[in-house]
């Protein structure tokens, strides 16, 4: 499914675990070089196992992302039911993958006391007592409307977006931007596999731009690390960073950051940092669209139709504009205060 979603998750289970409660994360076997990650913030992991090489079952799903699961929704509910009668009834059941809906939720209802589904997509109906998706979306509170009984609490928009604790402590450490662009952080997330990192960098080049620093965030995943160094020693005050625990103080420093849609959308909301964007998923176009119109964002369109050029052009727009630049930021900074997780905890709660 992507990083993002991982940490958002092990941000909430950090945050209930501040109120005494324990986590166990269910993750499929192909993910297990991800469980030293979630031990190493003190939660449990089980994994589920994934079919052998070629059994997988054919079926007739009819969601875009249904083949983001090894095997079919079904057998996955089994498994998950399996591991909730091991580990004895939960208090809540979080479920977070984009290939499962009401459906599933219903078959694992019974090994938990009450169910969150985490949403980004609106585009299926779920089986919760509480709903959260974090995202700026046009007509927002009407997105889940039919896709969710009438006593599921929702809980829409950036307010409740999962950021760890250290965007909102970097964020009281905010001093007043100007709109002056004197360092921009190029961040792609955790693979990047298309290297928009790269073409970011080329970009930033062609603009020649001597007094201009550039932070430039490698994911311990991205394939394209050695190429990324190569371009960074040929760019005046350009810094790598390989798989950088301290974006958020990266952001606060930041002027102008470059990057996708996704959770760091949020997070540079947060910090109040104003972004050159592209998607890289056609589930990012509604956020960025959403950040555009509220003019936290320019939104340039799909990462693989954008050229160097184009960014290029971007990036001169707001160089000159240190006005536009400041409004960006403010507008930015009035979306999420990086409290969102401590309102989701309180809800789970109450």
């Amino acid at each position: 499914m992507g990083m993002g979603h991982l940490t958002r998750c092990l941000t909430l289970a950090n945050a209930l675990a501040e109120k005494g409660a324990q986590s166990c994360f269910l993750l499929r076997s192909h993910a297990a070089g991800l469980v030293a990650l979630v031990e190493a913030n003190g939660h449990a992991v089980r994994l589920l196992p994934d079919p052998s090489a070629g059994s997988r079952l054919e079926t007739a799903e009819a969601s875009t992302y249904a083949h983001w699961l090894p095997t079919t929704w079904q057998q996955d509910a089994e498994q998950t039911s399996f591991a909730l009668n091991q580990i004895g009834v939960a208090d809540w059941l979080i479920v977070d993958h984009y290939a499962l809906d009401f459906r599933w939720e219903n078959a694992c209802r019974r090994g938990a006391s009450r169910l969150l589904a985490i949403d980004d997509l609106a585009d299926r109906r779920h089986d919760c007592d509480l709903l959260l998706d974090q995202n700026l979306v046009r007509e927002m509170h009407a997105r889940y409307r039919d896709r969710v009984v009438e006593t599921c609490v929702q809980l829409l928009g950036p307010r409740y977006a999962l950021l760890r604790p250290d965007f909102a402590q970097q964020r009281r450490l905010l001093t007043g931007r100007t709109g002056e662009i004197g360092r921009i952080l190029v961040c792609y997330g955790g693979s990047d596999p298309a290297n928009e990192t790269a073409k970011a960098l080329r970009a930033i080049a062609d603009l020649e731009r001597p007094s201009v620093e550039v932070d430039v965030v490698v994911g311990p995943s991205n394939p394209h690390a050695d190429e990324i160094v190569q371009l960074c020693r040929g760019l005046s005050g350009a810094r790598v960073h390989r798989g950088a625990d301290n974006i958020a103080e990266l952001m606060r420093r930041a002027d102008l950051s470059i990057g996708a849609g996704g959770v760091m959308s949020w997070e540079r909301c947060c910090l109040g940092l104003p972004a050159v964007a592209v998607d890289i998923a056609d589930n990012q176009v509604g956020a960025l669209t959403a950040l555009a119109d509220a003019g936290a964002a320019l939104y340039l369109g799909s990462a693989a139709a954008v050229t160097v050029e184009m960014l290029a052009e971007g990036l001169l727009s707001l160089l000159d504009s240190a006005p536009r630049v400041r409004a960006m930021g403010q507008a930015a900074l009035a979306l999420a205060d990086g409290e969102g997780r401590n309102r989701v905890v309180t809800q789970m709660y109450d």
